[in-house]
């Protein structure tokens, strides 16, 4: 019996999909069916997963010593319990989007309609990383920091008009300096190494996922690149003063402000979709 075989034996008596199996590996349907089928085979790192899934040895599992052919394995109480209707993630998923409900309940009791909609905002962290616990399987803890990280950034571009990009501009650095607000300074520093540290998690956590399409990198560059001569074209227009004229005049500051921002997000994550892309297509050329 060849490798493939058992890893399909394995996988059907654990009545666990292609899917479900590359979720718990951390890697495509595709190279399931791969392996399955002896196409490649897999490294190390994932036989020795594959064993501890399938509840035998390595030896086993590759040379096929002690298999009982009429055996069929038992899923591991984590896999089962993974399985379940109602798994960690969405246990802590409805706990967070029930006290984001009470926070938004107790603010509209003491405020009224004004202090609901405070409490929304303040509980936003709460209510996106609900929605992320149901919504993801894998990676989960990550998403939530992106998700935390995007609410306290938009808040904190609209409340005190304090970004990471006031590095990458020297007369408005220069200016908070001047004006000595050394602490506006400080925040748009840890904003900055915030971000940074997530690029960089983000990255090195997908990097070894094989990637199907050597043009996603591509795609995703090439929309990132149009967000952004997009937004510098616009700038420069005077159609860029009339709009901002026409928002600080019907609106407020912060609407015009929040809309900025969601799109400068917007690009953002478009350009570490790119990077992380590039990177899985170098490492699976490497490793191809």
């Amino acid at each position: 019996m060849t490798l493939g075989e058992k890893i399909y034996r394995h996988r059907t008596n654990l009545n666990l999909s292609q899917g479900d199996l590359a979720d718990m590996l951390d890697v495509s349907r595709q190279s399931v069916s791969k392996w399955e089928n002896n196409a490649a085979v897999p490294d190390l790192d994932k036989i020795i997963k594959l064993s501890e899934i399938f509840g035998v040895t390595i030896d086993e599992l590759v040379k096929g010593e002690n298999i009982a052919e009429n055996k069929k394995a038992l899923p591991s109480d984590a896999i089962a319990f993974e399985k379940s209707a109602f798994p960690p993630r969405k246990i802590i998923g409805t706990v967070l989007l029930s006290l984001s409900l009470m926070v938004t309940f107790i603010c509209f009791a003491i405020a009224g309609l004004g202090g609901a909609l405070s409490g929304l905002l303040l509980s936003s962290p709460l209510i996106l990383c609900g929605i992320i616990c149901f919504v993801f399987k894998k990676n989960v803890g990550l998403w939530c920091s992106w998700a935390v990280f995007f609410a306290v950034d938009m808040y904190l571009r609209v409340a005190t008009g304090t970004n990471s990009s006031v590095f990458l501009n020297f007369q408005a650095l220069s200016l908070l300096i001047r004006g000595g607000e050394f602490l506006r300074l400080l925040i748009a520093f840890a904003q900055l190494a915030a971000i940074i540290s997530l690029i960089l998690i983000t990255v090195l956590r997908f990097r070894k996922i094989p990637l199907e399409s050597k043009k996603l990198p591509v795609i995703f560059w090439a929309v990132y690149a149009i967000l952004k001569i997009s937004m510098a074209a616009f700038s420069a227009s005077h159609l860029y003063m009339k709009v901002m004229n026409y928002f600080l005049a019907t609106y407020s500051t912060g609407i015009y402000v929040l809309l900025f921002s969601l799109y400068v997000w917007i690009y953002t994550g478009f350009f570490v979709a790119a990077l992380a892309l590039t990177v899985r297509y170098f490492y699976t050329k490497k490793c191809g």
